[in-house]
This record gives C-alpha cells, structure tokens and sequence, in this order.
C-alpha cells in the first residue's frame, strides 16, 4: 500500500488499462470521524464517507488497479458524467452540486468535500475528463441579488410564524373540534402541535428562526456568492431587470399580506 499524505489528503493518479480515456484520479478527505474516498474517472464520479482504514484498504485496491465500481459499497454516490447537465459549485460552501438525467427525472446530488483546496482539484477534475463537453463559468452576485433569497426566507419565517400564531389562538377560543375528511391523521397532528405551543410558543420558535435568516442575510450581504459552474449551454447570469422585477414582487406581497395579518 502506498504511503498516504498524513496532513490533509492525498492526490494521486493511477493507470487504469491502456488507451486515451482510462485514467483516474482520487482524494482523501478527512475529518474528526471520517474519511471521504472521492474518485473522478473518465466515466463517472464516485464518493463515499468511510472509517480511515477502509479509506487506506481501497485505496491500496485503487492502486492495484481495481475498478472504482467494484470498491465503493451501495451507499456510494456515483454519478455517470455522459448523463450531467450542470455542475456548480458555491465558492464558501462545502458542496459541489450535479445536476442530471436519471431516466425521465432530472435529479441533483450534492457531494460534501470540507477540505476547500480538494473541492477545487474535484472540480478541476471533473472539467478535464469530460473532455470539452462543458465550458466553465463563474457568476458573481452582487449585493441585491445576494440579499434576495435571505430576504424571501425572512418574508416566509415571519408571515408564517405569524399565520400559525394566529391559528393557534383561534385554536385556544374555539376549544376542542372533530378532525373529518383526507389526512385526518396529518390534521390531527397539526392541531396537537398548535395547541401545544400555543400563540407564545409559536412566536417564540419563530423568533428565533426570523433572527437566523436575518444573520444569513447579513452573511450574504458581507459576502455575495460566486459560483463556479460547468455546462453545456451557455451561462448567462441573472440580469438587473429580473433582480428588479423580484423585488417588485416581493414588495407586492408585502402589501397584500401585511393588513389581514396585523389586523
């Protein structure tokens, strides 16, 4: 078995076969408890979360000469390159996002890598082996566009929190009521859950949650978001105008709802 980089991961390419096509390329990424195998061939990508030692025995397997699809178990991610349509990934956070077709269904898999300098080589890695196929672009936001999914989040929490306190105080003066029709059981447990928490419950919990999102907001504003995407079709960021007319509507259920809430 190869000696493996005892500070953060090792990077390695083995010779799989012979021919154009057949290389592979792995990583290690390694946290408190796990360590993450994460290979990227020319076919597919596969990741998997595993103890230390069973990251050592496959790679040692890998090296070998082993065929990825035979040393990842099933509860391995694998995501067959010819069926992406979009890679992206968020330079702060610790996903790469794939987007593709599975059948008729399209579908995204996330694959979590917390070490930021192996995120960058996956992503690399995974522009290089399909060969031209997609092109890279990155997506700067700015800080309107940053604030807007933060803002919309505050919008729900706060409403939301709003709405169901209510409920639950009509709740509170009605007293008991028979629960009929579909999804009597789903019913039931809602009523339960707002006569538990009751008006005072409700906005408590929904403080709480309404000062996260204010604090993602924040975040957001501190530092907008840039993306590194891979795709096909070409990437054209989200104009000024739709920024806009988001916020136009926003403001507008703002109006709408605001009155028959605080009445």
């Amino acid at each position: 078995m190869p000696k493996l980089d005892r500070d953060r991961y090792i990077a390695l390419i083995a010779a799989l076969g012979c021919g154009k096509g057949n290389g592979m390329r792995y990583w290690l990424d390694k946290d408190e408890e796990k360590t993450r195998l994460i290979v990227v061939t020319d076919e597919a990508v596969y990741e998997q979360a595993m103890s230390t030692a069973e990251a050592d025995r496959h790679v040692g397997e890998l090296n070998a000469g082993k065929s990825p699809a035979s040393v990842f178990g099933k509860d391995a991610n694998h995501i067959v390159l010819r069926t992406l349509a979009k890679v992206q990934q968020e330079q702060a956070d610790d996903d790469i996002d794939f987007s593709y077709r599975e059948g008729k269904e399209d579908k995204t898999q996330s694959v979590t890598i917390l070490d930021a300098g192996i995120r960058a080589e996956v992503l690399a890695a995974v522009e290089r082996a399909l060969h031209g196929r997609f092109r890279r672009y990155e997506d700067q936001y700015s800080k309107p566009r940053s604030a807007f999914a933060p803002l919309v989040m505050l919008t729900v929490v706060g409403f939301g929190t709003r709405i169901l306190a209510n409920a639950a105080a009509a709740l509170g003066d009605a007293g008991a009521r028979e629960v009929d029709g579909r999804n009597k059981g789903l019913k039931k447990l809602v009523l339960w859950a707002l006569d538990l928490l009751g008006p005072t419950g409700i906005t408590v919990i929904g403080t709480l949650f309404f000062a996260l999102s204010l604090w993602y907001l924040v975040l957001r504003i501190r530092t907008p978001p840039l993306m590194h995407i891979l795709q096909a079709e070409p990437y054209k960021p989200q104009g000024v105008a739709m920024t806009a007319i988001k916020y136009i509507v926003l403001v507008i259920a703002w109006v709408v709802m605001s009155p028959s809430l605080w009445r």
